[in-house]
């Protein structure tokens, strides 16, 4: 429990304890133990949050290089790590009562956490970098118009291709182009395959009826023979697909692009006329941590600059500090980021939130596609 909470428990203790002392008369021994029982109530109320912190993370964030500016400012502080596999992971070991203090999730979730009372209100007050975070960013991670979520790292999902064998991509339907059988990749994620068809059809995203459902369905397992293959690993699966130029097609996110870049490989992103998708990932603070000012913290300082600066020049993702996307120099992050684009996000769709029914019937959806 937070300490303002247990602070709040005691006063009204308090108020209630000094009602009872002017209505009843006591003995001085009973006196004494009630004196002593009020002592140790206080020494409750004002004891030190524990100097620690367990976040739950994404494997490859445990890296130093990303909680750099909180090591350098605090480093007596440990700091420990929980691993989720998917945001659907996430959210199962946050109800299951995980311990973490911390924990970081992808745009599209931040409702079940706070329907669930897993998380609570971050007070941006006590943030010496909030201002560096745009107020669009800023208010992805709302709900109800209260801040719940820091956003931190994001990026793209848009269309890699090869422009040695494709003309240039202007809709997210060559993702369904025959004539591209064996060298398209699409990414193995059933919510990813739903805003594609939303995109190509036009369907509200938030509320795919049944029959689009059953014809998305449809639509996928016809694309399924066009793969060279599906894609879980950015960096482990799609990037080599792309370099070795096995796959000329992909659904994918910037930073495989900025990779094929460096590796000179002839590749363009797409800008379709649907527009790219945007991601945001956040850190929440748990409700039931015992060290809210000190998760304060560690979130200020992740959003600090050499922390930032590494996510962006480490793992080519955005950085939620503008001002350093503001400060990149090298031309592939530039190109990869649309940093000379200021108009790029005001034409992505960011992850809309949808109902935990609509995420599971699309995941079982996908199930059934994988299996055909």
């Amino acid at each position: 429990m937070p300490v303002h909470f247990v602070r709040r428990a005691f006063v009204v203790l308090a108020s209630a304890m000094l009602v009872l002392a002017a209505c009843t008369a006591v003995s001085p021994s009973e006196s004494a133990t009630e004196s002593e029982s009020a002592s140790e109530s206080a020494a409750v109320s004002v004891a030190p949050e524990p100097q620690e912190i367990l976040v739950l993370e994404w494997g490859g964030y445990d890296d130093p290089a990303f909680f750099a500016d909180f090591a350098a400012a605090s480093p007596e502080v440990p700091v420990s790590f929980e691993f989720g596999l998917s945001d659907a992971d996430i959210l199962g070991k946050m109800e299951a009562g995980s311990q973490a203090d911390v924990f970081h999730f992808y745009s599209g979730w931040q409702q079940f956490y706070v329907d669930q009372g897993l998380v609570q209100e971050i007070d941006t007050s006590q943030l010496t970098n909030w201002d560096k975070v745009p107020d669009s960013f800023k208010a992805q991670g709302q709900v109800n118009g209260i801040q719940y979520f820091l956003p931190w790292d994001w990026g793209f999902s848009s269309i890699l291709y090869n422009t040695e064998e494709v003309p240039e991509v202007t809709s997210w339907d060559v993702l369904l182009d025959p004539a591209y059988a064996g060298h398209i990749s699409m990414w193995n994620d059933g919510p990813a395959a739903v805003t594609v068809s939303a995109y190509v059809h036009g369907y509200d995203e938030t509320a795919i009826t049944d029959q689009q459902l059953a014809d998305i369905e449809a639509e996928w397992i016809a694309q399924k023979p066009l793969n060279a293959f599906y894609w879980s690993s950015e960096y482990d699966d799609l990037c080599p697909g792309v370099m070795d130029q096995t796959v000329w097609i992909a659904y994918a996110w910037q930073g495989c692009y900025a990779t094929a870049l460096y590796e000179g490989t002839p590749v363009a992103y797409a800008n379709p006329s649907e527009g790219r998708n945007s991601w945001i990932g956040f850190y929440g603070i748990s409700a039931d941590t015992d060290s809210y000012q000190l998760a304060l913290q560690f979130l200020d300082d992740k959003l600090a600059d050499l922390t930032m600066s590494n996510v962006v020049n480490l793992f080519y993702y955005g950085a939620a500090n503008q001002d350093v996307m503001d400060a990149i120099e090298d031309p592939v992050l530039i190109e990869a980021f649309g940093v000379d684009d200021p108009a790029i996000l005001e034409s992505t769709n960011f992850t809309p939130p949808v109902t935990d029914a609509q995420r599971t019937a699309w995941t079982e959806m996908w199930a059934r596609v994988a299996a055909e």
